[in-house]
C-alpha cells in the first residue's frame, strides 16, 4: 500500500519518514519532493551550485533526512520536469530501518549545460507499507555501510571489494588495447613486406629479361628465394607479433614453407 499525503504528514508529525528538512509545500498526493542541499563531484568536494556538463554525473545530498519505519520502504522516483530537462536521477530503495540523508546520482544526458543549485527540487520519494516487519531490517544489519550517512561516503564499506573489480576491468581493457595495437602493427608490417616483395620481384624479373646473360634458371632461383624469404618474414610476423593461434593456419604455413624450401633447393642443385 502506497502512503498518501495525509499518511506521510502523520508519520512526519510523529518524527518518522522525514525527520529533518521537511517542507509541507513539497508534499504531493502520493509522494514528497526532495530538495538538493549540496552536489558532490568526483573528488568528493561539495558545491552549493554546480554546472553539470553534458554526459557528466554528480552525487547529490538532499536537505531531507529520512528515518524509515521497519514496516515501510522508501522508493526514489524521477520528477517529470527534470526528466524532460535532460536529467537522469537514480536512487536506491531505502529499506526498513534506514536512517540517513538521501543521496542521489544525477546525470546530464542533454546537450546543454545544466545548473544545479541549492534548494532545487530534484526527485521524489514514495513510501510503501509492507505486509509485515522484515526479520532483518537495515538497522539490524551488521556493518550497514550507509546507515546515518551525513556526508557522501562513496563506496563505503564496499570500497576495497569494488576497487579490486574495477582494477580487473581496467587491466582487461589495457590488455585488449595492447593486443589490438599489436595486431594493427603486425598488419602494417605485413602490408609493407608484401609491397617490398612485389617491387623486389618486379625489379629482378625486369633485370632478367633486359639482360641476356641472365638465364631463366637464375630468374627462377631468385624468385623462389625471394618468395621463401617473404613467406618466412610474413610467417614470423603473423606468429610472433600477431600471436596467431589457429592450428590450421600454422600447419598450412609450414607446408607452404616446406614446398618453397624444397623447390628452391632443387632448382639450385639442378643449376650446379
Amino acid at each position: 500500500m502506497i502512503l498518501v499525503d495525509k499518511d506521510i504528514k502523520q508519520y512526519v508529525d510523529s518524527q518518522q519518514l522525514i525527520v529533518s528538512g521537511f517542507k509541507e509545500k513539497n508534499l504531493n498526493g502520493i509522494s514528497y519532493d526532495l530538495t538538493m542541499d549540496v552536489m558532490c563531484d568526483e573528488e568528493g568536494k561539495e558545491h552549493r551550485e554546480y554546472d553539470l556538463k553534458p554526459g557528466e554525473t554528480v552525487f547529490v545530498k538532499t536537505q531531507e533526512k529520512i528515518s524509515i519505519p521497519e514496516n515501510i520502504v522508501g522508493r526514489i522516483a524521477e520528477k517529470n520536469s527534470r526528466m524532460r530537462q535532460g536529467l537522469v536521477v537514480d536512487g536506491p530503495h531505502y529499506q526498513p530501518g534506514h536512517v540517513t540523508y538521501v543521496f542521489l546520482r544525477v546525470t546530464n544526458i542533454s546537450e546543454n549545460l545544466l545548473v544545479l543549485t541549492h534548494d532545487m527540487k530534484i526527485a521524489q520519494i514514495m513510501f510503501e507499507q509492507l505486509t509485515q516487519v522484515p526479520a532483518m531490517p537495515y538497522s539490524a544489519q551488521v556493518g550497514a555501510s550507509y546507515q546515518n550517512e551525513v556526508s557522501y561516503k562513496g563506496l563505503g564499506n564496499y570500497k576495497e571489494e569494488y576497487e579490486k573489480q574495477t582494477k580487473r576491468e581496467i587491466q582487461h581493457a589495457k590488455e585488449s588495447i595492447e593486443d589490438l595495437s599489436q595486431k594493427i602493427y603486425a598488419n602494417v608490417l605485413t602490408l609493407m613486406g608484401v609491397l617490398v616483395a612485389i617491387f623486389a620481384m618486379i625489379s629482378i624479373n625486369y633485370q632478367a629479361f633486359t639482360n641476356a646473360k641472365i638465364s631463366m634458371a637464375y630468374v627462377l632461383v631468385m624468385n623462389l628465394s625471394m618468395t621463401l624469404c617473404i613467406v618466412v618474414m610474413l610467417g614470423l610476423i603473423l606468429i610472433f607479433v600477431n600471436k596467431a593461434k589457429n592450428k590450421k593456419f600454422l600447419w598450412l604455413y609450414i607446408c607452404i614453407l616446406a614446398v618453397l624450401a624444397i623447390a628452391t633447393i632443387g632448382v639450385c642443385i639442378a643449376m650446379i
